[in-house]
């Protein structure tokens, strides 16, 4: 699928998944909200003395304390405890309570090393007592032998807003980029044909990069909120400002890569990374390594290091150049996200570009080609074409629309 209809089928795409992705946020949202509300009232739940001063201890409801600021005691039989798995400073265990009615709870826990001795014997012959509150099992007591020890669970508050509140942000910020690029595709698509616009991607980078900003600032939000929002907005805008210098800069580095190219005539043979995607004969070339030389195109298997003529596929047919671009989105996979390596075996990459081309005669007269290589390289593959079919290279003003 080319053109208007591949821009109509993937915006849809991505602007439905941009309202699963809004949709999961505004959960995590509010499951932020609520875990935020118990952080700042558990607090309330600890005993002060005289001065004002923490005993250590907790409200449990009874006669002086009544709900909801106070933990509601169950005292339950221990049935059976399972180590489940060794951490390096902990182990998890799961415990099965018997509570009243018949009825059986099933809970995982992180123990302490210090902790695992009484926890194991609490398995055989002791007792346990779970404190509720919000209807959640926040600490769990266990005694056994004469000891006693309190456990904090998963629920404790104190750090329960942190996860729901960066999850959502981040969620949040893959969202807005994914709407954006849907609604872009749909709306204006048309602009610019490039696999990489910079009308989706300083967007798309500046959204994706807030919510994770926000996402890290979670752990100091719980008091204020508006700590995300604010560490969002600025993460968002410097990263937008970063990212439209680096499209601008790329986008003219192409450009005068497209400019300057010119072709060189095939003297002697060259072996380089390449993809051809065509219909017809011309799939069967797409190998990765293409060669030059007088015998003209070709494709040919292994590696550029390698060398003979085993295995090789010349071209089955004359091919005329229409233009070199950048790719399109609309490409083929293999040619949108490969990239070449330096024929000089340096660590940097080639600038990926694309020699759109028309078959001559052959059984698929007419069809488009497309031969993808690195900047430093597709000069050697207008040449070999120049020498089997003449063919001027398109006007540089027009190989620059498509950035």
């Amino acid at each position: 699928m080319r053109g208007r209809g591949h821009d109509v089928l993937w915006g849809t795409v991505r602007v439905v998944l941009a309202v699963v992705l809004l949709g999961a946020a505004w959960q995590a949202a509010r499951a932020a909200e609520r875990a935020r509300s118990a952080d700042l009232d558990f607090p309330r739940l600890a005993i002060h003395d005289a001065q004002g001063r923490d005993t250590g201890g907790l409200k449990v409801c009874g006669d002086r304390y009544q709900e909801p600021f106070c933990l509601r005691a169950e005292h339950v039989a221990v049935d059976e405890v399972l180590l489940k798995l060794r951490k390096k400073s902990s182990a998890r265990y799961q415990f099965e309570f018997g509570r009243s009615g018949g009825r059986t709870l099933a809970l995982e826990l992180d123990v302490g090393y210090a902790d695992r001795d009484l926890v194991e014997a609490v398995g055989r012959h002791g007792k346990a007592t779970l404190y509720w509150w919000r209807d959640s099992v926040r600490l769990l007591e266990v005694s056994a032998g004469g000891e006693r020890r309190m456990l904090r669970t998963a629920h404790h508050p104190g750090r329960e807003f942190v996860f729901p509140a960066a999850s959502g942000s981040v969620l949040a910020g893959l969202g807005a980029a994914f709407l954006w690029s849907g609604l872009w595709r749909l709306v204006r698509g048309g602009v610019s044909r490039s696999n990489w616009p910079w009308q989706t991607t300083v967007p798309g980078v500046a959204f994706t990069l807030a919510g994770l900003g926000g996402a890290c600032s979670a752990v100091f939000a719980a008091h204020s909120p508006r700590t995300m929002a604010w560490t969002a907005g600025v993460v968002g805008a410097v990263s937008a400002v970063a990212a439209a210098c680096w499209a601008y800069r790329t986008a003219r580095r192409r450009k005068l890569v497209l400019e300057r190219m010119e072709p060189v005539a095939p003297v002697a043979e060259r072996r380089f990374g390449g993809t051809v995607c065509g219909p017809g004969p011309w799939e069967a070339l797409s190998m990765g390594v293409l060669r030059t030389g007088p015998q003209g195109l070709a494709a040919a298997p292994g590696s550029v290091s390698d060398t003979g003529s085993l295995g090789v596929r010349p071209f089955p047919g004359s091919l005329r150049l229409v233009r070199v671009r950048p790719p399109h989105r609309d490409d083929p996979l293999r040619l949108r996200f490969v990239r070449y390596g330096r024929t000089d075996a340096a660590e940097d990459t080639q600038m990926t570009l694309v020699a759109e081309c028309e078959a001559v005669g052959g059984p698929v007269s007419g069809a488009r080609v497309l031969i993808g290589a690195g900047s430093e390289d597709l000069p050697y593959v207008l040449g070999a074409l120049s020498a089997a079919t003449p063919s001027p290279l398109p006007e540089p003003s027009a190989a620059g629309q498509d950035g």
